[in-house]
């Protein structure tokens, strides 16, 4: 089926400022080493982890394990030290025990390497003086060197956009988890490994496009404003998610929210705040937790989207992705919403409401003209209730132009969405003939139903959400959110996306 839209229609990448930054080498390195991988793949950490840098399929062999006792790792060359290396790698790889970090780190130095991820655990966050003091040797050795890495602590890097777009396949990936995410406009940051590596199930399900994503661990050495400096400049990011548990440089980060926020939302998550909050964090990355209220004024201060809720962080991150892409940035808070159901129709307009956003009655006018589309049992104030299929072209088609056109609403949810494969099995099941026609032109259900409203939806800048009863792993589910199409499962979400999209629009508006 052909796609509506593509990400690389929206970054331009002639020019790219990121390619200075020293951080891009590390989510583009030419040639990797990793220290503490095997040919045990199930039971050893790094293992898993070379097995994904592997996978990636970008490095081209240039891929160097070391290990002190085996000539093979994973089918690859091994060397019992960095120095046999044939040429001086662009990243170092580490999962060791702490306390032989020091000493790779030194001969990673000696060797001229630049740049590290150390996904070793055991150094500040553990709260004793060994780890403090294992902190400050590896801080001290990366500083002779002049080195840069990522961690300790942490998974490292995820890099869809590894080689693009001479590598359209490729991906850079040191995460233990399998699953990569897909690649899309959105950037995460996150002091947890778990946020930026384990929900790609999620990610990937929901159509939230996530073409870098870094764990940053301890921040030894390389810190979250380091990333948002990075990820300013990438054309690649229009969106950038942080998952936060402290800010080390907070006047830093300040400013660069500040400049960053009108051009490419930020949605965080901060962990912090709490009692029993504070003590997972202190023992997670030894960082100090802050106080909420601090948290918030620093968010609205400089734009920056807050939520506690994991699901509303991913939703949101998709929300203002599509946003980003397609240019659609609504100029104020009037909703119209068109629906098969007065039930779910209720619960839209009850929860845009509470939360801020306007469901206006149409003006008699367009009512006349949406009530000719309409069956007797339909409403047409708004939310608009066909209650039934009377047209399937005047429900997808005709009533969404008619209310777009009539300048009364700034944006739409449009509930009704449904896959039909299970009514033709059921059909074919059960005996029933099968009208073979429409059953074809479902496949053109894209360019000829969707592809229009979207044209209207970019020039008025009127965003369009999609919703409906069926699970994601519907197949016309999937085939929505792979063209980057904001379709819901359920009715709360789409609300809650909507009063971000227009908050997020009417911040934008006072820098332009």
């Amino acid at each position: 089926m052909t796609k509506i839209n593509k990400l690389s229609d929206s970054a331009d990448l002639s020019e790219d400022p990121s390619k200075e930054h020293f951080i891009y080498k590390i989510l583009n390195p030419n040639s990797v080493c990793v220290f503490g991988a095997n040919n045990n793949l199930l039971n050893t950490m790094g293992s898993m982890q070379l097995r994904n840098i592997i996978f990636g399929g970008g490095l081209n062999g240039n891929i160097y394990p070391i290990h002190p006792r085996l000539d093979k790792v994973q089918g690859l060359k091994a060397y019992k030290s960095v120095s046999e290396v044939p040429v001086i790698p662009d990243l170092a790889f580490i999962i060791l025990p702490p306390k032989a970090v020091p000493q790779v780190i030194e001969e990673c130095g000696q060797k001229g390497i630049k740049n590290l991820i150390i996904t070793s655990g055991g150094f500040r966050e553990i709260g004793s003086e060994e780890g403090n003091k294992l902190s400050q040797e590896i801080g001290d050795i990366t500083q002779k060197y002049n080195m840069r890495f990522v961690g300790p602590n942490c998974l490292g890097v995820y890099n869809g956009w590894y080689g693009y777009p001479e590598k359209k396949e490729a991906h850079f990936n040191t995460f233990w988890i399998y699953l990569p995410h897909k690649r899309g406009n959105i950037s995460i940051v996150s002091q947890s490994g778990t946020v930026a590596a384990q929900t790609a199930w999620h990610s990937n399900d929901l159509g939230v496009k996530i073409g870098k994503s870094i764990s940053i661990g301890n921040e030894r050495n390389i810190d979250i404003v380091d990333f948002l400096e990075f990820f300013r400049d990438d054309p690649q990011t229009e969106v950038i998610g942080l998952y936060l548990e402290e800010v080390k440089r907070g006047k830093e980060f300040i400013r660069l929210a500040r400049e960053i926020t009108p051009k490419k939302p930020i949605v965080a998550i901060f962990a912090g705040g709490t009692e029993a909050a504070d003590r997972s964090v202190m023992s997670h990355t030894g960082s100090l937790g802050g106080n909420n209220k601090i948290y918030d004024a620093v968010f609205k201060k400089t734009g920056i989207i807050s939520t506690n809720a994991i699901t509303d962080f991913l939703y949101y991150l998709r929300t203002l992705s599509y946003a980003q892409i397609n240019k659609i940035f609504p100029k104020g808070r009037k909703v119209g919403i068109i629906t098969e159901s007065g039930g779910s129709g209720s619960i839209i307009a009850k929860s845009l409401e509470l939360l801020g956003l306007k469901v206006p009655e149409f003006s008699k006018e367009l009512q006349s003209k949406i009530a000719e589309h309409l069956p007797p049992t339909g409403s047409k104030s708004n939310p608009v209730d066909i209650t039934f299929f009377k047209s399937y072209y005047d429900f997808f088609v005709k009533l969404p132009k008619l209310i777009i056109q009539s300048g009364e609403v700034d944006c739409i949810i449009f509930d009704g969405v449904f896959d039909f494969e299970e009514i033709f099995e059921v059909m074919e099941m059960s005996g029933f003939p099968i009208d073979e026609k429409m059953k074809g032109s479902l496949g053109a259900f894209l360019s000829e139903i969707i592809r229009p409203i979207l044209r209207l939806t970019r020039k008025k800048s009127i965003p369009f959400f999609y919703c409906g009863p069926q699970l994601y792993s519907h197949p016309l589910y999937q085939t929505f959110l792979s063209n980057n199409l904001p379709l819901f499962d359920f009715w709360d979400q789409p609300s809650k996306c909507m009063k971000i999209l227009c908050e997020y629009s009417e911040y934008r508006r006072n820098f332009s």
